[in-house]
């Protein structure tokens, strides 16, 4: 069989996508499943890392056959957690407007845990106001073991559902590790990941990526001074200044303070993702 058989049996976008996706090692063909109508595959963040993400999923007319699909691939693929994200307009919800897979991912084992915003600044919108009180050292330039500390100082106390439940199951340093390599692999410029300082006290960092602020937080002994505003600001117009017309982000809507900052910034409400979880029992 050659190897992109399995992608055939995608309609267009998703058969590029998965295509490009595979060039990039965040795919396979045997990450793909379809049965009858019912499709989907499995997508890793960043090469070499194990699939966290249903990707591409159309469930068909069928939710039984659907959740049935979804069920055979956990098990062939041998996983232990998993998401499945269903982004939609705001105002809208998966069990009325998206409806047959929502209720696939329930029948497979799949609950909604946590609620998205979706979010957007727009080229022509006001540049978010940079106080100035920061100076910025690119994370690429320095030491691995310095990001990786901040990124757990981060993790301490954080209002992010992902981060939560990982620290709590994994622990704090596993899951710096996992994300010093996800944002150390995003599309971005070398200088475009950076780490604040007020004076020479680390305050916090955001990493943006090629069409996204990928990651925004503040150490805990910093939090409650607005740096989150100062952080944003410099990843907004890093990103447009290289051009971009469009920058998105998403925060979870109990992360009330990260939303406001969005807010602040100039972002937008454009929807919410509904992110779903399957964990082995």
């Amino acid at each position: 069989m050659e190897a992109f058989t399995l992608f055939d049996q995608f309609p267009e976008p998703a058969r590029s996508q998965l295509a490009a996706a595979f060039d990039e090692g965040r795919t396979r063909p045997e990450w793909c499943f379809a049965e009858g109508q019912a499709r989907l595959a499995y997508w890793a963040p960043f090469p070499d890392s194990e699939p966290m993400i249903v990707w591409q999923f159309d469930p068909g007319p069928d939710p039984v056959a659907a959740a049935d699909l979804l069920r055979r691939s956990l098990q062939a693929m041998g996983l232990v957690k998993i998401i499945c994200d269903i982004p939609l307009k705001p105002g809208l919800t998966p069990v009325v407007d998206r409806a047959v897979e929502h209720e696939a991912l329930t029948r497979a084992g799949f609950a909604m845990e946590v609620e998205r915003l979706s979010l957007e600044w727009v080229a022509g919108t006001d540049m978010p106001p940079d106080p100035g009180r920061l100076t910025y050292r690119p994370a690429r330039r320095m030491p691995r073991a310095e990001v990786l500390d901040l990124l757990v100082r981060i993790s301490e106390g954080s209002l992010d559902h992902d981060t939560r439940v990982e620290v709590a199951t994994s622990g704090a340093e596993r899951e710096a590790r996992w994300m010093y390599d996800d944002l150390m692999s995003r599309r971005a410029k070398p200088d475009w990941f950076v780490i604040g300082y007020a004076d020479d006290s680390p305050v916090g960092l955001v990493a943006p990526d090629d069409h996204s602020i990928a990651y925004i937080g503040v150490v805990p002994e910093h939090r409650g001074r607005g740096y989150v505003d100062d952080l944003l600001a410099r990843g907004t117009t890093t990103l447009a200044e290289a051009g971009l017309q469009r920058i998105v982000a998403a925060t979870d809507v109990a992360n009330t303070p990260t939303a406001n900052a969005f807010l602040r910034a100039g972002y937008s409400e454009v929807g919410r993702v509904f992110r779903y979880y399957w964990r082995k029992s």
